[in-house]
């Protein structure tokens, strides 16, 4: 039998087999992974370097890299509230005089019920119900403010305010509203009414002189307050429960002289809400502890002694279930305190009631604790649905009483004479910077001034349009 003698130029050489069946073992590789993982997620490029051979190595193995990890998945990301929809912006009067106050008040809601976060600017002011002024500038032009509203993440929506007139005339007169928050409180706030004539052109006679005699001051709804002087002390509640991450207060108030005429000023307050902020970005219930007297006093035994009073905005009572002090020392003026001394303590409650809440009163021996600067309470509880509570005050040691060796004289004549009027006044061996600061605003130091004060006017120095 003989052999067909193959044919050279049909016939495939060696390495070409080898590359066909390499691909064919590939395509159908790929193949069976597609058709036995349909779901799965793409692969993962894995890279491959090359290390740098080291000194003296004279060939450096190629090593792959630490596979690159899948990326871990997103985490689920909050809705962005929506912008909030501004249904009202109300002006109080469709003409005013350069400088003269106009309410402005604002109405608006959320339409994903995010309504708790409501807060609000007009020009350079905050508040839902703004008094604003306006100035006209030399050529007469004048700028009306813009109403911006907030809401949660403050995500806003700026408006313009309905426009009204500013026509070419100046009250004769402005009252200013000022106001503060009075030290180791919580809500306690301290209202401060100035009066300001407008400055009088050269050769233009002197408006009649306005004397205060009364003021009569008015907070939201509540029933009016008169005093004598210009400062008043009121507390802003924050209203039921928990409210909204903001409080809105008008003040207003009523100024009189002895021939009855008045003059009006009114000073609108957007109070950051704690118990809220706290609960909603922390989910904490604050606890708070109003002292009396607000400020230690040392006792002739060398004991302090206050009332707490200990209380909360959530719903239902709060139940402590810890409490520690923490002990500050004085230490030397030549190095550093000695460290802090943390441990439990009791006290004579175990809960906190909704609402008014429930004093505690406790006190601090200087003389038996020397070394002690301060004792600080930690309160921890938990609500009534199961919401953990915090809350911290401290009994603190008084600044000791002033003596020659420890003080320094007094050589401006003026302050000199107010602290002797301070002493008079409220019968104390000793005042503080804010008794003298109170009895100042009361103007009860008006005649021991030795010069006299720049004029107050009631055009500012800058054009703002905003107040």
């Amino acid at each position: 039998m003989t052999s067909t003698p193959e044919n050279p130029s049909r016939r495939p050489g060696r390495p070409t087999w080898v590359l066909l069946a390499l691909l064919a073992l590939g395509a159908a590789v790929g193949w069976w992974l597609s058709r036995a993982e349909p779901d799965a997620p793409p692969a993962v490029t894995q890279a491959r370097t090359r290390t740098a051979p080291s000194p003296g190595d004279t060939a450096a193995p190629a090593t792959a890299a630490a596979p690159t990890p899948l990326a871990a998945a997103p985490a689920p990301q909050a809705p962005t509230p929506a912008l909030p929809i501004v249904d009202e912006v109300r002006v109080e009067k469709e003409e005013v005089c350069s400088g003269e106050e106009n309410l402005i008040s604002v109405r608006a809601h959320t339409p994903d019920g995010n309504d708790a976060y409501l807060h609000y600017t007009v020009g350079d002011g905050t508040g839902q119900r703004i008094p604003v002024r306006v100035w006209r500038d030399d050529t007469g032009a004048y700028e009306l403010p813009r109403v911006t509203v907030f809401t949660k993440d403050n995500v806003s929506v700026t408006v313009p305010i309905p426009a009204y007139r500013v026509k070419d005339c100046e009250p004769e007169r402005l009252v200013h509203v000022m106001s503060r928050r009075l030290p180791n409180s919580e809500a306690d706030y301290e209202f401060f009414a100035r009066v300001m004539d407008k400055p009088v052109a050269p050769g233009q006679p002197a408006p009649k002189p306005f004397v205060p005699t009364r003021y009569v001051w008015t907070f939201d709804d509540s029933a009016p307050e008169t005093t004598s002087g210009p400062l008043v002390s009121h507390a802003l509640a924050p209203g039921p429960g928990l409210g909204g991450q903001y409080t809105q207060h008008l003040v207003r108030v009523e100024v009189f002289d002895a021939s009855g005429r008045k003059e009006t000023g009114r000073s609108s307050l957007q109070v950051l809400n704690t118990s809220f902020e706290n609960f909603d970005k922390k989910g904490i219930v604050t606890l708070f502890a109003a002292s009396t007297p607000r400020f230690p006093v040392l006792d002739a035994d060398g004991v302090v002694r206050q009332t707490f009073r200990l209380s909360h905005h959530f719903r239902g009572p709060v139940r402590l279930t810890r409490v520690t002090t923490t002990r500050a020392f004085i230490g030397d003026k030549e190095g550093p305190p000695p460290p802090e001394q943390v441990e439990s303590a009791s006290l004579p409650v175990s809960e906190i009631p909704e609402g008014p809440g429930t004093e505690v009163k406790l006190t601090f021996d200087t003389q038996a604790e020397p070394g002690v600067f301060s004792i600080t309470y930690a309160l921890e509880g938990v609500s009534a649905d199961g919401h953990p509570a915090r809350g911290t005050f401290s009994l603190m040691r008084p600044p000791p009483r002033p003596t020659r060796d420890n003080s320094t004289p007094i050589t401006n004549p003026v302050l000199l004479a107010k602290v002797k009027r301070a002493r008079e006044l409220l019968k104390q061996e000793f005042v503080t910077d804010e008794d003298l600061l109170r009895l100042e605003r009361e103007g009860r130091f008006a005649d021991l001034q030795t010069s006299a004060p720049p004029p107050a006017t009631a055009r500012p120095p800058a054009r703002n349009p905003g107040r």
